[in-house]
């Protein structure tokens, strides 16, 4: 902004220093100017800022249940966040700062030199016949102005790859339940016994109304001690041949339980320190509080949770127990769920019931909240980022080149040909902005994740087309509404007042 002040306001600078005014007291103009509108937005910024910690708070509160929590802004966060916001307002400012304190008075009230043009690269390659007149103009003007271009251009591309970081998440999201909740988990509905019962139980259920298929589970909560590291978690053991509860590594791959030994996700693994063959010391917190020890089998990079696995065989012969079961994945007719659950509840022995369509519905509601709230809030950001890099390459190029493009529609060019000079320089540094964003966007993306210290989670980098495209079109909107505003300036140009010879 204040670079095309400066370029509209050029002669007006000369005519002060000519008249005695200090250099000093021209720059320090320009400098409160733009203290003025960093302080403007910096008060305007806080507010926001409060007002988005106060809405992800309650929503936090909301999700994990928590009876309160307190949203509080911390002063050094205050602090920080005004003093780079000034530091990068007043570097940006120090070069046109400098332009003033060089500007020599004569020099600046003489007409513009006439800008020498040599032969661009497509000329010189010999495909300029290629391309309309028109088209060799705009390209000309961004080879001559080749730094001007590629900062906008990567300003641009910047948006972009903040629209991409930012909305990603609902794709690794959503890879995650499909993952968790189709692929891995395939039951609809999981019975879990107060304590553990006979295999004998499975029969029980399997009789049902409705049930269609039916696969035991024995779980086991225990404290697993390697040397001085634990881990309190539970041992979860399936039929070697489970067709509803796979176990799968990150490459979705079906990892087969060993016929004995234990076998640890590679975050468990990492927080006990220990290796496949490697011995664990189990201590069980069920009744029996029995303690058994273990060899490490394997280890899997599984994406959620820090689990151990087990054959459930190998599992109830650890534990000195017979067939006992601790849980029920079933499958379920819908037509018959209604009678299902009324005779579940007369069974005394089942503790909870978990519905695997209830808990996508509530999970999926919930999460969606955060995504559209998120999203929404990452799209104003790279929106507004886009606008202001556009509108302002597209003020500057007006401010330098108004006297061309008044005097080429005195020579006959239609409104339009004149706005497509200048608006044609816009489009192409927007479609180049765009794919170098998508792809800046994914090296953010990973980098990002890569950051994330999530204990129980892998968060996998998955960035649909869909992704993509929004962000592709959300800045294409932007650059749209922002190259608009600026042909309504060019259709309005005073002919007489930018043509006026200067004296």
């Amino acid at each position: 902004m204040l670079a095309r002040q400066v370029a509209t306001q050029r002669d007006q600078i000369a005519a002060l220093k000519a008249l005695g005014y200090a250099d000093f007291a021209i720059a320090a103009h320009y400098l409160k100017l733009v203290l003025a509108i960093v302080l403007a937005g910096i008060v305007l910024g806080f507010g926001i800022g409060a007002w988005m910690g106060y809405e992800m708070t309650a929503m936090y509160t909301v999700f994990f249940h928590f009876p309160r929590l307190t949203y509080r802004i911390q002063p050094w966060i205050a602090l920080v966040a005004s003093g780079i916001s000034l530091a990068a307002a007043v570097g940006a400012a120090l070069g046109t700062v400098r332009s003033i304190l060089s500007l020599a008075p004569a020099e600046a009230m003489r007409p513009p030199t006439p800008t020498r043009y040599r032969r661009m690269l497509l000329e010189r390659l010999g495909l300029a016949h290629l391309l309309s007149p028109q088209a060799r103009m705009v390209i000309r003007t961004l080879e001559r102005r080749l730094l001007r271009t590629l900062l906008t251009t990567f300003g641009i591309a910047c948006s972009v790859a903040i629209l991409v970081s930012g909305t990603f998440w609902r794709d690794s999201v959503n890879y995650l339940i499909d993952v968790q909740f189709s692929m891995a988990d395939r039951g609809d509905v999981n019975v879990v016994f107060v304590n553990p019962v006979a295999r004998s139980a499975l029969h029980e259920i399997g009789r049902l109304p409705g049930v269609l298929r039916t696969e035991e589970v024995r779980s086991v909560p225990v404290r697993l001690r390697a040397g001085h590291h634990t881990y309190r978690t539970a041992v979860s053991g399936f039929p070697p041949d489970a067709k509803l509860r796979q176990l799968l590594d990150t490459d979705l791959h079906r990892v087969p339980l060993p016929p004995d030994g234990i076998l640890l996700s590679q975050r468990l693994a990492e927080r006990l320190v220990v290796k496949p063959g490697d011995r664990l010391m189990l201590e069980s917190l069920e009744a029996t509080r029995a303690k058994r020890e273990a060899v490490v089998a394997g280890v899997v990079n599984d994406l959620v949770g820090l689990s151990a696995y087990m054959d459930i065989t190998a599992l109830n012969r650890l534990m000195g127990e017979g067939e006992s079961i601790s849980a029920v994945a079933l499958t379920l007719d819908p037509a018959q769920a209604k009678a299902f659950y009324a005779r579940l509840k007369e069974m005394p022995q089942v503790a909870t019931v978990s519905i695997k369509g209830e808990l996508l519905r509530s999970f999926r509601e919930t999460n969606a909240r955060f995504l559209l709230f998120f999203t929404a809030i990452v799209t104003a950001f790279a929106a507004a980022i886009a606008v202001g890099v556009v509108y302002n390459s597209a003020r500057i190029a007006l401010a330098e080149r108004a006297w061309e493009l008044a005097s080429l529609r005195v020579l006959g060019f239609t409104r339009n040909e004149v706005s497509g000079l200048l608006l044609g320089e816009l489009a192409i540094e927007i479609a180049l902005a765009i794919p170098l964003g998508l792809w800046l966007g994914y090296l953010l993306s990973v980098l990002i994740v890569s950051m994330i210290q999530a204990e129980t989670i892998t968060f996998p980098v998955i960035i649909t087309s869909g992704t993509y495209a929004y962000a592709a079109l959300t800045i294409l909107a932007a650059g749209v509404a922002s190259s608009m505003i600026v042909r309504h300036r060019v259709d309005h140009l005073d002919l007489v007042a930018v043509l006026k010879t200067r004296e």
